[in-house]
């Protein structure tokens, strides 16, 4: 790189904070696909979910005009809906001979983003609940998405058995479509609660007064470190999604399936196909830190020059994140409470920030209005404002101390709000001059308009080979000092 010696003139325009289509992937990826992790409140409150943009899939969060029926029309046409009872008898009576034999009342389906479930209901009063995915039909169901439901389904019987984790129990599954329903599924026990998205947000949704509030959320934080802390046992040299043997044992480390979010838009907008099926790209393991983060740009070409200059900017504050020492570079970690994200970096790993309490960084995600704080419902989702997220980050980073103590797991976690930024502006081409902006900017100092010219100069520079390298410097100063700030 060299240095530039002339002033350009700065024309730059800041990009409109609005929602478009690789926002709205990448919400669906959050939402991505299988059975959420809970977590525990309170007794009143117990067996939580995480909020709402990490779906629990038992709950449809549409547009309000989607008839979700019609999403799910293809796997139900499909299913064998007469079989569910018949199989689910069947599978009681294998576990408990003296279960009885009538079949289980099959409830009304309930709707998630990328499944639907239906509730099953035994004469004894015991529930269970069945998963179909959305793609689980024939000619779209392939090896990747057979393997990530087997994934899943041994990944929740192995973390049942060996944590107190509070996950479902996993009576049965198939990762086939030739089976006696017609369909993959997961065959699974009921969890009863609230959603963590009804806790939360409590004092508009529940009329929760303000002390409550916040005993519910410390004590929902403290549930979530405490569950997360349990998967530190599960590290790896490398990346992947863990394989299992024929009797659930886990024997090594696969690929992993990723939605291919920028592919579906491209099918939109470039190749002018309507199509909405849903793409995914498969993620082989990897010992290099830099090359997990990176994959989904190595994966796919850049050809705008200011994308190409993003792009580059973006892999030179990859590659300034400091791994902790001491400890293998990869762990099992659920930062989405979503089961095929398995074993990621560290740096956004088991004591990451939960993901709704990052959400102020990643502006067109972002979508809080000060009305919110007094009550006004909002079109989409309720929001905390800036403050309160770092309020309670500040809560979570003392959540993880309490169960890992002070030090490198609580610096992991700080540093999480910037490297799981990062993560984000790797996967989704759609966010990443928003996201780089705004940790950009905080690097200088300058997280207004300044910041943003500066940010867009190093962008612009490193596309056409002139960079300032004093600014380089001062940009990665600022950024090694963010990540040790408590934001």
């Amino acid at each position: 790189m060299t240095k530039v010696t002339h002033e350009k003139q700065r024309n730059y325009k800041m990009p409109e904070q609005q929602t478009h289509e690789g926002a709205i992937m990448r919400e669906l990826s959050l939402k991505d696909e299988n059975a959420k992790m809970p977590t525990t409140v309170d007794p009143e409150v117990s067996n939580c979910h995480p909020p709402k943009e990490v779906d629990d899939d038992l709950t449809d969060d549409g547009d309000g005009d989607d008839d979700p029926s019609e999403r799910f029309a293809e796997v139900l046409a499909n299913l064998n809906q007469e079989m569910v009872p018949h199989l689910a008898l069947a599978v009681r009576r294998k576990l408990d001979p003296d279960a009885g034999h009538n079949c289980p009342v099959v409830g009304e389906p309930v709707h998630g983003s990328f499944n639907i479930l239906f509730p099953l209901d035994f004469e004894d009063g015991i529930r269970w609940m069945i998963k179909f995915p959305i793609t689980g039909v024939e000619g779209k169901w392939d090896h990747m998405a057979a393997n990530s439901l087997t994934t899943e389904a041994n990944t929740m019987r192995l973390l049942k058995k060996e944590t107190t984790i509070p996950l479902p129990e996993v009576y049965d599954f198939s990762s086939t479509t030739d089976n006696i329903v017609g369909c993959p599924y997961i065959l699974m026990s009921h969890i009863s609660g609230l959603s963590l998205y009804e806790v939360w947000f409590g004092q508009h949704l529940r009329g929760v007064d303000p002390e409550t509030l916040r005993a519910h959320r410390t004590r929902a934080l403290d549930g979530i470190a405490a569950a997360m802390a349990q998967l530190e046992r599960y590290s790896f040299m490398s990346s992947g999604s863990v394989l299992f043997d024929s009797n659930g044992r886990p024997t090594g480390l696969g690929s992993k399936r990723l939605l291919d979010s920028q592919a579906m838009i491209d099918r939109w907008w470039v190749h002018k196909d309507p199509c909405e099926d849903l793409l995914y790209v498969e993620q082989p393991p990897t010992t290099d830190v830099g090359s997990f983060y990176t994959f989904t740009m190595d994966h796919r070409e850049t050809k705008q020059s200011y994308g190409k200059g993003a792009e580059m900017l973006l892999r030179q504050m990859i590659s300034w994140i400091p791994e902790p020492l001491n400890l293998e570079p990869f762990v099992l970690a659920h930062p989405d409470f979503n089961f095929n994200n398995i074993i990621v970096s560290r740096s956004i790993g088991n004591v990451s920030y939960p993901s709704w309490l990052t959400r102020d960084w990643d502006l067109l995600m972002y979508s809080y209005k000060e009305s919110m704080d007094a009550g006004v419902e909002p079109v989409g989702v309720w929001e905390d404002s800036p403050d309160t997220l770092k309020h309670y980050r500040d809560v979570y980073c003392q959540s993880v101390s309490k169960v890992r103590g002070e030090g490198t797991f609580q610096e992991t976690t700080r540093r999480s709000l910037i490297t799981g930024n990062l993560a984000i502006a790797a996967d989704d081409s759609q966010v990443r001059l928003h996201i780089l902006i705004k940790i950009a900017g905080e690097s200088f100092g300058d997280p207004d308009d300044e910041g943003f010219l500066r940010c867009m100069d190093l962008i612009h520079g490193l596309a056409d080979d002139e960079v300032d390298e004093s600014e380089m410097a001062k940009l990665k100063e600022g950024f090694m000092g963010l990540l040790d700030e408590s934001l």
